[in-house]
This record gives C-alpha cells, structure tokens and sequence, in this order.
C-alpha cells in the first residue's frame, strides 16, 4: 500500500527532529506550530497511566489524559512478556471519530480511559504486563509511541510515567454485586436510553421499599391540605412539582458527592438535621390535629401567594419545598443503582451523565408516588366533618414520618418505645377506652375493636422495649432467644479507624483466616434488612464460620467514618467486602444493597474461598 503524504510528511519531521541536538519532545514541540517546551508537558503527566490487577483473571489499565490531549485507539496494545497468561479480550471504550492531520480519520479517546483486560487464567504475583499506546495534542503536538512495562502484585495499583514506575493510589471504579456492577456497565457503556431506562425501572422498583412509605402521607397531606383542589389535575400537578423537587434535590446531592468524593447524603443523616426535620413533622402533626395553627408571616405568605397563585397547605411552593426535604428519607436507601452512579461520577468527572442518571432514578421511585398523588386528590373529601377526620389521620402520618427519622439515631430498644407509644396514643383516639352503649352501631363497634388491637399491640411494643427487644413484628423475641443477626453482631470486631482496619486484616492474613467487612448505618434501609433477614439466616451463618468478622459503623459521619469509607472505596453503605485467607480482597465480590440468605450465602462462600467456587 501507498505511504499517504501526510504520513511521509510526519516521518520527515520525526528523523529531522531526532536530528537536531536537542532531539526529542521539546524539539518536536518547536516544529508544530513553533510551540515552546513548557507548552507542552511531558508524556507522563499528559498521560498518566496505572494498572490493576482487580480480580486474578482481570485486569484494569488506565489513563488519566489531560484536558486537551487524547489517544489513538488503535494504537493501544497490551501483552504478557513472561507468558503467564493469554489475553482472551479487550474492552476499550468507542472514543470518537478524529480527522487527524498525520494518521487521517481514526477513532481517538478524550479524557480518562479505562481498558479491561480479561485473561484465560489467574496470573502469579509479580507478572509483567507490557502496554503501548501513542497520544496527541489537540494543540498540534503528537508524542512518539511509548512502550512500557509494569509489575502487576495483587489488588495495588501500579503507575508509571515514560520511564520509570512509581506506586501511586489511583481511584479506581471497583465492580459490585447487588447490581451495582452492572449499573456502572450501563453508565460507561454509551448507550444513553438503555442507561436511562434501567435507572427509570431501578427507581420504580426501589419505590417499593421502605423508602417510599415516609413519603406518602407527606404527599397526602400536601394535598388534603390544598384549598384550591377542585379535581385530579391540581392534584396531578402538585404530586409532580413534589416528585420533581425531591429528583432535581436527589441529583444535586449526588453530583456533589460525587464531585468531592464526599457523601452529601449520608452528611444528611446527622442529628442535628434528622431531630430539626424530625421536630417539624411534629408540629405539623399538631397542626393537624387542631392544636394550633401554622401561619406564615404576613409579608411571606404575600411573596408565596404571587409565586403559587394559592394560600396555604397544598401551594406549589410548599410542594417543592416539602419534595427537597423529602430527600433526606430517600437518601437513607442507598440502593446498587445510587452508589453506582456516585462511583461513576467520581472515577470520570462525568458528573452530567452520573446526574441524569440520578434523576431518572429519582422519578422512577416518583412514578408510584404520581398515581398515589392523583388518585388521592380524587377521593379525599374537600370539606364538611369528614375533612377534619381526614386531618387527624394525616397527623398521626407526619408522627410517623417523625419517628422514621428519629429512630435511625437512637437504640433499637428506644425506637420500639417510641413506636409503642405511638401506636397507644391512636389506640385512646379510636376509642380503646371508651365504652359502648347497646345500640351503638357496627362503625362504633369496629372502631373499638381495631383500637383494642392497637392497644395490645402497643403494649406488646412497650414491654418488648423494656426487655432491650428492637425488632417491630417480634417485639417479645429477646425474652424467648438471641437472634443470629445479634450473636453476629457480638461477635464482630468493631473498626473505628483506618488503623484498627490494618490491624485486623494483618492479622487474620497472618493467621491465615479469611474476613467479612460489613460498612453499615443505623440510617441505612438496606442495613437494617440485611441485619434482620439475611445475617440470622442458618445457611448465612454456616457460610461464615471460620471468617474473621469485622463491622464498619458510619452512623455518626465523622472524620474517622470518612477515612474508612474513602479507604475502602465505599460511597454509601451497605457494603459488605471479602477478603481471601491470603488477605486479597475480590472486589467483584462485593455485596451492595440487600441480598437475600441463600444469594448471601452463596456469594460469601464463593469470595471467602478465594473468588472460585469451592469443591
């Protein structure tokens, strides 16, 4: 084939450069374009590159390009110098199409690049991988291939620039189970509507959870509450704004988190914040139950009037305002899909897209929510005797939307008496204690049963919480047995610092027994089930017997919280990491979000064995 003019033209440049006495970058630099050397940087810091070996048989190599640089594709090749092991697949990203001045149209990759390397078998410690690659300048300057060779030790990252390696830490995007693996596939695969459309369906499916159940009756209330309800279409259209507010506050939280590498959300949990917000569903609550009345300030409620177009209760700026406060209850359900989108935007800046994934997560929880909304705005009464009924038991749902957010910073035991409570107080309105002529109705006669029920059932709640019970169906259960979640939980080994961390993994590595990290909250759902319905499960504790159990609490947030979490490369938990009886971590592996016993179980075997399955 031909040698194209351009081509023969570079390869002039490149022998008259390599000619001069100062040969090398900084004399190519002065030929393109008369560019000086501190123009451009050298190859290294424009494409600072590192190698990992995450798993025995995969490996991840990876470049942090330079804004304004970029790399040809095809020109990235990869090999194993010593033969450990044969690359059997590649994964590159598609780049873009580039018209280059020297090589003509070729497909070229902007910003941080990410190859997998999958290999037909486990490679030793200590195997060399051999990478060439060759990148440009959008400026005008093109370097000249490089080939490098590098070291690949267990989980560490190795970095090198042109000439020597140096060991860097890296961030890096660690697949996850429960989903989340696969949901960092969709966002780094550029396929937009397939990306969106499994957020949209992870949300709905997250919707129903225990995350959606805080927000119903704030919804209804907001529109039990609206003066200006003549139909479903208003109703329609305030459950939007609310769904809408709680998506554009969702997405911004995370695109925050994951821009500082810090989780907004989980900063959200603190005391300070759950007992204010906690304290204003209770006056909410009492407003509704008539002992007082909420009025904003004269002045206020004018601006807000012009804004809305209504008064009071139901207005479209209370909807929007109710809808970002209602994130705070979505942000405890750290589902796969949520803590895969804030990985991705922190590994690749692209917080765009990590964004708009956020937000179609987001209205996919929304959705159930809209038809609950318009449904209601339908059935609920607008005035009469029934209304203030229906205000009274909008009341006792903002108490409970209080106590949600309440219980995740008290022990379990209290949690049980406030819940006990609760359920007393609505026992003595229904009429528990009230007694019952002959002729009274069948209503009458309903309504008292179902107030003794509760009263039994609150009793139940109260005398279990004496006893230190914390669990809601079984409030008697820690008068009869400890529960596996419980023996578990005594048995682990609390890690308060990243130094204790240390300690523990050199120590079970030494001893040659293998580990289970559980990164939990007591704000975080998906926690709470793991600990009432996996960790108890016989298989569960069969799986792990024999491991070395360590137990991450970030309840608090707080510095030495986010050390740990920042060194584990987890953004939210739950999380639950393994690590082999050689003290390798198998990071794909994890187990994020709730998994039941027998998946559990299952998994644990699998990663405590050292990531294969076991005989």
């Amino acid at each position: 084939m031909p040698i194209r003019l351009r081509q023969l033209s570079l390869l002039v440049l490149i022998v008259l450069a390599l000619a001069l006495p100062s040969a090398g970058a900084n004399s190519l630099s002065s030929l393109f374009g008369g560019k000086t050397s501190n123009k451009f940087p050298p190859v290294e810091e424009a494409f600072p590159f590192s190698v990992e070996l995450i798993s025995p048989q995969v490996i991840a190599a990876r470049w942090e390009t330079l804004d304004g640089f970029y790399l040809y594709r095809d020109k990235i090749a990869f090999a194993l110098p010593n033969d450990e092991a044969e690359i059997i697949e590649q994964v590159l990203p598609e780049g873009s199409l580039h018209d280059d001045p020297y090589f003509g149209r070729l497909h070229v990759l902007y910003g941080p690049v990410e190859a997998r390397l999958r290999l037909d078998r486990p490679l030793p410690d200590g195997a060399l991988l051999q990478a060439q690659y060759q990148g440009c300048a959008d400026a005008g300057l093109c370097y000249p291939p490089q080939t490098l060779q590098l070291t690949l030790t267990g989980s560490d990252v190795t970095s090198a620039g042109a000439s020597s390696p140096a060991s860097t830490p890296v961030p890096s995007t660690k697949p996850a189970q429960g989903g989340s693996g696969s949901f960092q596939a969709l966002l780094a695969g550029g396929q937009p509507l397939l990306m969106l459309g499994s957020f949209f369906v992870a949300g709905i499916l997250l919707a129903f959870t225990a995350c959606l159940y805080p927000m119903v009756p704030i919804l209804s209330g907001l529109i039990a509450g609206d003066r200006h309800r003549s139909g479903s279409l208003r109703s329609f259209l305030l459950s939007l704004v609310y769904i809408e507010a709680t998506a554009i506050t969702y997405a911004a939280a995370g695109v925050a988190a994951g821009l500082s590498g810090v989780a907004i959300q989980a900063n959200l949990q603190s005391p300070w914040v759950l007992g204010s917000f906690a304290g204003l569903f209770v006056l909410l609550a009492l407003s509704m139950f008539g002992l007082f009345s909420l009025q904003l300030p004269a002045g206020l409620q004018t601006r807000l009037t012009e804004l809305s177009g209504a008064q009071k209760g139901g207005t479209f700026v209370g909807a929007a305002i109710m809808g970002a406060l209602s994130a705070l209850i979505v942000g405890a359900c750290s589902g796969p899909a949520l803590i895969a989108a804030l990985a991705f935007i922190s590994s690749t800046g692209d917080y765009m897209l990590g964004g708009l994934a956020l937000f179609t997560l987001a209205n996919g929880m929304g959705l159930p929510l809209l038809l609950i909304g318009t449904a209601a705005g339908r059935w609920l009464p607008r005035s009469g005797p029934w209304m203030e009924k229906i205000q009274r038991l909008f009341g006792v749902g903002f108490l409970i939307v209080a106590v949600l957010l309440i219980e995740r910073l008290l022990p379990g035991h209290l949690s049980l008496a406030l819940w006990g409570a609760l359920l007393l107080g609505c026992a003595v309105y229904l009429g528990a204690f009230d007694s019952l002529t002959p002729d009274a109705g069948g209503l009458l006669r309903l309504r008292k049963y179902a107030g003794v029920l509760l009263l039994i059932w609150s009793s139940l709640l109260l005398l279990g919480s004496a006893g230190g019970g914390a669990d809601f169906w079984r409030p008697l259960h820690a008068f009869t047995e400890r529960s596996g979640s419980a023996t578990m939980q005594a048995s682990s080994l609390r890690i308060r610092t990243t130094a204790e961390l240390d300690t523990a993994l050199a120590q079970a590595r030494a001893a040659g027994q293998p580990v289970m990290l559980d990164v939990r909250a007591d704000w975080c759902v998906y926690c709470i089930q793991l600990e009432r319905s996996t960790f108890p499960a016989p298989e569960v504790q069969q799986a792990l017997a024999g491991a070395l159990l360590l137990t991450v609490d970030v309840t608090a947030m707080n510095d030495d919280d986010k050390a740990l979490l920042q060194r584990l490369d987890v953004f939210l938990p739950p999380a639950v990491i393994f690590y082999d009886a050689q003290g390798r971590e198998h990071p794909e592996q994890r187990i994020v979000g709730f998994l039941g016993p027998a998946a559990f179980a299952a998994q644990a075997r699998q990663a405590l064995n050292g990531g294969s399955q076991p005989l």
